[in-house]
């Protein structure tokens, strides 16, 4: 008989559980002055149901209804007078790079905020870089620090008359200290003379990258085969740092209302992936992740085994994505690949993979059937991956396989004809509109060039789906200003560069959510507010569908919504 009560009080516990008062509501609905669902279906709402973390329905509380009286459920108003539109989609960053940056000293050319939000001004003249650079000495010896690394990011020599950091500029000002600068393309470094004898190299070294002028190293080190010279010596970072930078990059990604963001290069940090794995796993953790793999790192490990196991642990937090191939450099440090007639300079930049290699390794991963991303700034490294590309199809013809070339500033009509033959997609780095566009023009391409960098209105002519990204650390992560730049084509000067390659705000604000998604094979679960698909949201304080362009990137996020989780911007 003690049994029989015994069951009794547990089936009355758990009834009571599911649909008492004081039950957890399984449905919840968020209402909103106007929902922006980029779904052709239903391109208006004004209500959004969510149910385990996905939406259930969209329309109004009069067409959500049906679902109403089936379930236990809450109406949630606190987005009233607000506009929900879907999670921005960072395509194309490096988190834990901007993470571990944002450890160290800032010395760039642009403002920017810190991933706790505050304001940290952008420098002018180099004179400026090196005071600051020398203030961060002088601190680290008052703690008592007498010696190690110090470690600078964000030089940007193409705005103080081509002026690189060298041995000269550095050396006194070091005092005790290693320093290290990354310039802001993450594609080069200048290092103080102590590192130079570190890494064991001489002006007769003859190590690619490593610049020697007159005889004597500059301390500039140029791309990957220099870079890797350089990394050994580094200090290891621990995975629990890691997991601080990760967590941080997460934080300066969700303030601006990105709900997923990629590493488009994934194995170039030890213990990277045990430290997303770990953040990614936490219920508070505010972001979805996509991994590149680097091939350099698919190749090490075993080649397609090696991605079969890790595609194996995909889930809803954290995925891989696309394998990353590094074909160039930047435009803005004169590294990335030209065709004739190069910069203006007459010089040309680095091709960081020879062809035979990229071709064969590309045909490798296509044939696996997975998906590769392309870094490819110039359009010499364009041409490159569209021939590896179209070898590939022609002898494993592969429909839906959605490679796609990165940055891609400098794509011309016919490589955006033959990319629409051969279902090539795109990630423009549109920024560098505003960011270096009047630099572009006036010192780095031309001004012919320069008008149809990243040509958005030609991709959608010729039809060919492409997304935006920030590269971050590169440039900010803010896909509000992203979509300005977008539709504007302002740069900072207040100059219009190529009026012609300006878009809409719609077909902007689909390049970072529903069309973000395709690129990333995720637009079955992301990039629209529709049934079926993640409840991610991004919450604006005015529609950017209804504002003039030049409004956009004054526009406010408030929260973002991940699986029906509310994240509010502190």
């Amino acid at each position: 008989m003690h049994s029989l009560f015994k069951r009794m009080f547990i089936v009355i516990f758990a009834y009571s559980a599911l649909f008492g008062k004081s039950a957890t509501p399984i449905l919840r609905v968020f209402t909103a002055r106007s929902i922006v669902t980029m779904n052709s279906n239903m391109p208006r709402a004004q209500a959004v149901a969510v149910k385990e973390g996905k939406i259930l329905g969209v329309g109004t509380l009069d067409s959500l209804q049906p679902w109403l009286k089936r379930y236990k459920h809450v109406i949630d108003n606190r987005f009233a007078n607000d506009v929900i539109v879907p999670g921005f989609i960072e395509a194309h960053m490096h988190p834990q790079v901007a993470g571990l940056l944002w450890q160290a000293v800032y010395v760039g050319r642009f403002d920017r905020h810190t991933p706790g939000g505050s304001f940290v001004k952008g420098l002018k003249t180099k004179q400026e870089v090196l005071a600051k650079i020398k203030d961060a000495v002088k601190e680290k010896e008052q703690k008592g620090e007498k010696g190690g690394w110090m470690f600078v990011w964000g030089y940007q020599p193409e705005f103080y008359d081509n002026s690189p950091l060298t041995v000269e500029d550095l050396d006194p000002i070091a005092g005790p200290y290693d320093i290290m600068v990354e310039n802001a393309s993450m594609h080069l470094y200048y290092v103080s003379s102590s590192v130079l004898k570190k890494m064991n190299v001489t002006p007769k070294s003859d190590v690619p990258g490593i610049v020697v002028k007159n005889g004597k190293l500059t301390g500039q080190i140029e791309e990957i085969k220099a870079i890797k010279r350089l990394i050994p010596y580094l200090p290891k970072v621990t995975v629990g740092g890691l997991e601080k930078v990760t967590r941080d990059a997460a934080q300066l990604a969700q303030r601006v209302g990105v709900t997923t963001m990629a590493d488009a290069a994934l194995g170039y940090v030890p213990q990277a992936l045990k430290a997303y794995q770990h953040e990614a796993a936490k219920s508070d953790f505010p972001v979805r992740v996509v991994l590149f793999p680097a091939i350099d790192m698919v190749k090490a490990n075993g080649g397609i085994p090696y991605l079969q196991k890790m595609y194996a642990q995909n889930n809803d937090m954290l995925a891989f994505g696309p394998v990353k191939f590094l074909l160039d450099g930047s435009l803005q440090g004169f590294t990335g690949n030209l065709r004739w007639p190069y910069y203006l300079n007459g010089k040309n930049g680095i091709a960081n993979m020879a062809f035979d290699e990229v071709k064969e390794d590309l045909l490798m991963i296509h044939k696996a059937g997975y998906q590769a991303a392309l870094h490819a700034n110039g359009d010499q490294a364009t041409q490159d991956a569209i021939n590896a590309i179209q070898y590939a199809l022609n002898i494993a013809p592969r429909p839906d396989h959605r490679h796609r070339l990165e940055h891609n500033q400098l794509v011309n009509d016919a490589q955006l004809v033959r990319m629409k033959t051969c279902g090539i997609t795109t990630n423009l780095f549109v920024n560098h509109v505003y960011y270096w566009g009047d630099l572009y023009a006036d010192h780095i391409l031309g001004y012919e060039r320069a008008r149809r960098i990243d040509p958005a209105r030609s991709a959608l002519r010729h039809g060919v789906k492409f997304a935006f990204h920030s590269d971050a650390s590169v440039t900010p992560v803010d896909p509000l200003k992203t979509i300005w730049i977008a539709t504007t084509r302002k740069t900072l000067s207040g100059k219009v560069l190529g009026p012609e390659q300006c878009i809409s705000i719609y077909d902007a604000l689909k390049a970072v959510t529903l069309d973000a998604a395709y690129l990333l094979f995720q637009d079955d679960m992301k990039g629209s507010i529709e049934v079926g698909k993640f409840a991610d949201f991004a919450v604006l304080d005015r529609n950017p569908l209804k504002v003039a362009a030049d409004d956009l990137r004054h526009i406010k996020v408030k929260a973002t919504v991940l699986g029906g989780k509310i994240f509010p911007i502190s």
